[in-house]
């Protein structure tokens, strides 16, 4: 029977540790906590003084992050991949050198530096993509793995022609919204209605021009948006337009970014939430969102945009029953006339319940038990 205990698991993250915890960070929490040794692979670095650094992370002794600098131009890899798949490998064994002591598991969120997770020498290697794939190199990495889980069904149809096990695994609630989930159900006494937003405004899927019909079609409704809104000279000029037009409006408070446990606590001040994102070929297929089970430990009602993951689940989101976002501004309008309906106790109690079922410590329970099969 296999279990994550007393395991050396390498996590190969595209983000750094030091970076919003998110799911990846996530489960190497998760692992140490049940007695496991994680080495946590940063993305390369240039700027390295030295081949490979190692370190304690913080928040606990038995996670070790690893930081290197490049052997080589990773940027060939755009150019001539099987040349850098192949002079990727010397990297491997530098990595490899650097743990000085064998990998029991490889487990990769990353889909674009690491082709063939075998060269690491584990006894079982894990792809889990949480984002949408678009090049035959990302779905390729799964011929070097023993399973394949992933947040979607519509991501894991990549891999129908791919002889490997694959399962769906939702994305997990970290433990803020777990207490929060757990909390006694709050009915907020506002004086006019609430709606919330939380994510990075940036990001290239938030379909803004939803989210400004939203905002201009409900001024009697008090909207606070929550998440990454600084302006940059990278940044798309829309997102740049849409940021300013949230801190010009009358019924909109932007918060800025917050800590997880700052916005567990703000969002139960809430009485609605709303997701609208559009497609986007490398950072949304719509699928699936990380914040929705966020939106859900809430209890609160959530008016999304197409979700195909919740399209079973009437009870847990409102969408329209296209996948025209144009829809979202009214199904709101709607939603917030019928708000004691949709916010009823036996509602908030069934979202809470959702999310409660999707923490992190559940979902390793459910891919130790995939793996065991």
């Amino acid at each position: 029977m296999f279990r994550f205990e007393n395991r050396t698991v390498l996590i190969i993250s595209p983000q750094p540790w030091d970076h919003l915890l998110i799911s990846k960070h996530h489960y190497a929490l998760e692992l140490a906590e049940r007695g496991n040794r994680v080495f946590f692979l940063e993305p390369p670095d240039p700027r390295l003084s030295s081949h490979v650094q190692l370190r304690d992370a913080s928040q606990n002794p038995r996670i070790r992050i690893i930081r290197y600098r490049p052997a080589f131009p990773f940027v060939i890899r755009f150019h001539a991949r099987p040349l850098y798949d192949r002079m990727i490998l010397w990297q491997i064994r530098t990595l490899r050198a650097a743990i000085s002591q064998p990998i029991d598991v490889v487990w990769s969120f990353d889909f674009n530096l690491f082709s063939n997770l075998r060269a690491f020498g584990p006894r079982l290697s894990v792809f889990h993509p949480v984002d949408p794939l678009s090049q035959p190199h990302q779905i390729n990495v799964a011929r070097s793995a023993d399973a394949v889980f992933s947040v979607s069904e519509k991501i894991l149809a990549n891999f129908s022609h791919v002889n490997v096990p694959r399962w769906f695994i939702n994305h997990g609630l970290s433990r803020p919204f777990e207490e929060i989930a757990r909390s006694p159900v709050v009915f907020p006494d506002n004086a006019r209605p609430r709606v919330g937003y939380a994510g990075n405004l940036m990001r290239r899927p938030v379909n803004r021009s939803v989210l400004r019909a939203m905002v201009e079609s409900n001024a009697g409704v008090e909207f606070h948006f929550w998440g990454t809104a600084e302006t940059t000279d990278e940044a798309e000029s829309n997102s740049i337009s849409f940021v300013e037009f949230l801190r010009r409006a009358q019924n909109v408070i932007v918060h800025g970014a917050v800590s997880p446990a700052e916005l567990a606590t703000q969002l139960q001040e809430m009485d609605c939430m709303v997701l609208a994102y559009a497609e986007d070929p490398r950072e949304s297929d719509r699928s699936n969102a990380h914040k929705i089970l966020e939106y859900l430990s809430t209890g609160k009602v959530v008016v999304s945009s197409r979700i195909s993951t919740y399209e079973s689940e009437p009870d847990l989101l409102r969408m329209p029953d296209t996948d025209d976002d144009a829809a979202l501004p009214a199904l709101l309008r709607d939603t917030l006339a019928r708000l004691p309906e949709f916010n009823s106790e036996r509602y908030q109690s069934r979202r809470r319940a959702y999310a409660l079922d999707n923490t992190y410590a559940k979902q390793l329970d459910r891919i130790e038990s995939r793996l065991d099969g």
